[in-house]
């Protein structure tokens, strides 16, 4: 089922309705900032074991956590440097991928089977989802739409291929295929992982801590 939504002010309702059936265990596709993708309510054991059963994916292959900004993201991570915490504060909402040491709070479907206890942490920059995050205030487990090794933009073809399994699929149009720019925060350190979309920001927020550093 395609949901449509209006572009500017996506109606409460409907997202309202869609967290309710989250909630629930429901799967659903919404465009991001980057991809479509696929996602599911971050404590629902049965919609993330659906996720890894739709993608085929390996149950050791970790999932990214959609936030709705950094306090929601904080409550998961074992330990967030004060100048870590500047730099996404300054490029989030965005298309980057935090990974970090999860701590004992994060859900425990998003992590079961993690053998080093890494999340993917993302606080994406698109109106859909935050709407969403803000309504249904607990973060999603998430994973890209793809089929063939090829990143799904048409909503046609999405409807095609995963309209039956899924509770609904929210039209955005079509998404450009840019993958999110991924950076690793340990305790001392931010380590580029892929350079994606944003990347030029990146670059320049990087040296700006570069050189408050020195």
């Amino acid at each position: 089922m395609i949901i449509y939504l209006h572009p500017d002010n996506p109606e409460i309702r409907k997202l309202k309705q869609i967290s309710e059936q989250l909630k629930d265990g429901g799967i659903f596709i919404f465009p991001t900032d980057t991809v479509y993708a696929i996602i599911a309510d971050a404590n629902s054991k049965s919609a993330v074991e659906k996720i890894y059963s739709i993608k085929k994916l390996p149950k050791d292959k970790p999932l990214s956590l959609l936030c709705k900004d950094i306090s929601m993201a904080s409550h998961f991570i074992e330990y967030l440097p004060n100048s870590a915490y500047r730099f996404m504060k300054r490029v989030t909402p965005g298309p980057f991928t935090f990974v970090l040491k999860a701590n004992k709070n994060l859900p425990k479907p998003s992590i079961a089977h993690h053998k080093d206890k890494q999340i993917g942490i993302r606080i994406p920059n698109h109106i859909y989802l935050q709407e969403l995050l803000n309504i249904h205030d607990a973060p999603l487990t998430s994973t890209s739409a793809f089929s063939n090794d090829e990143f799904i933009i048409d909503i046609d073809d999405l409807e095609t291929i995963y309209g039956h399994l899924v509770n609904g699929i929210v039209d955005g149009g079509i998404v450009k295929t840019e993958l999110s720019t991924i950076l690793l925060i340990t305790d001392d350190s931010l380590e580029l992982i892929r350079a994606g979309k944003g990347y030029e920001t990146i670059q320049k927020e990087i040296q700006t801590l570069e050189g408050s550093d020195s």
